[in-house]
């Protein structure tokens, strides 16, 4: 298992979430970033819930797999926004669940 790969399945959403949890599960932590989460693979993500390929529940985990990972760097020019949307994904019952004006507002958020 190469941690490159399995990281890059989470950030880009490649898998079922309960096949991402196991095998980060088995990864384990590093504090040594080996992939970069982008504003576009989170613009990605939550047009695929839009479009009802994920539910809010899959959406939720994925960002909780996602969120304090130090093995996970954040795209530099767009830190702070991706920060707070993987914050207030991870978190519908402080944030507010997965709706079609918090998608838009995200997607606001994280575009050029």
């Amino acid at each position: 298992m190469n941690r490159a790969s399995v990281l890059g399945d989470l950030v880009t959403f490649a898998k079922p979430i309960d096949r991402l949890a196991e095998t980060i599960g088995v990864l384990g932590w590093s504090d040594t970033p080996v992939v970069m989460l982008t504003a576009g693979q989170i613009v990605s993500v939550l047009q695929r819930a839009r479009a009802g390929a994920l539910t809010a529940a899959d959406v939720e985990a994925w960002a909780d797999l996602t969120e304090c990972r130090e093995d996970i760097d954040y795209q530099p020019e767009h830190h702070e926004e991706i920060l707070q949307a993987i914050y207030m994904l991870a978190k519908p019952v402080l944030n507010g669940s997965l709706d079609e004006a918090l998608t838009d507002q995200l997607i606001a958020s994280l575009l050029p």
